[in-house]
């Protein structure tokens, strides 16, 4: 799914490459929609406990700051499996689409551990007041995103990690007290 997209794949080159017939892997998943739900459920496991899923006593920046990092260290451990995420993900556009919402629930789930380091970090004092949280996941869930699909794109000149850091830098930046964003005068 990785290098051809979905449509193009077929049970017998999956089969083929795991080492397995294509009727053992009809069997073990019953359709290729089966093996996109079990590759979105292990990846959503994994993002889960690296990345979505609050750590005991880490709240607000250094929540988000672990979103960063367990975003980056995923991109950079699993690149295979991010590649036929997005594959998949784009594809559920099309000849796809009837998974569309296994899609829309991960971006749910990222964006609501974005939103949940916010409303922490709010309550804590360490995120001004003024930001808005939902906005705030909104931007940075299509950041991320945007870096992910420019890497997968270009993986040679793009080192998606170190974006990924400088994105979190900034963010962390941006939401600090003191940092006040005031529209310039006309």
């Amino acid at each position: 799914f990785g290098r051809q997209g979905y449509t193009a794949t077929t049970l017998e080159q999956i089969g083929k490459e795991a080492g397995y017939s294509s009727a053992l892997v009809s069997l073990r998943y019953g359709s290729k929609e089966g093996i996109v739900e079990a590759i979105v459920a292990r990846l959503q496991t994994r993002a889960g406990s690296d990345v979505f899923e609050p750590e005991e006593g880490v709240t607000g920046l250094d929540a988000l700051d672990r979103i960063f990092t367990g975003y980056s260290e995923l991109l950079r451990d699993a690149e295979q499996w991010m590649r036929a995420l997005f594959m998949l993900m784009t594809d559920s556009l099309g000849p796809l689409n009837r998974k569309v919402d296994l899609f829309r629930a991960g971006n749910d789930r990222f964006a609501a551990a974005i939103e949940q380091a916010v409303r922490e970090g709010q309550a804590g004092g360490e995120v001004r007041a003024d930001v808005d949280p939902v906005e705030t996941a909104f931007q940075v869930l299509a950041a991320v995103r945007g870096a992910t699909l420019l890497w997968l794109l270009d993986p040679n000149n793009v080192d998606v990690v170190a974006a990924i850091q400088r994105l979190g830098a900034s963010t962390a930046e941006r939401l600090a007290p003191g940092d006040s964003i005031t529209p310039e005068a006309d």
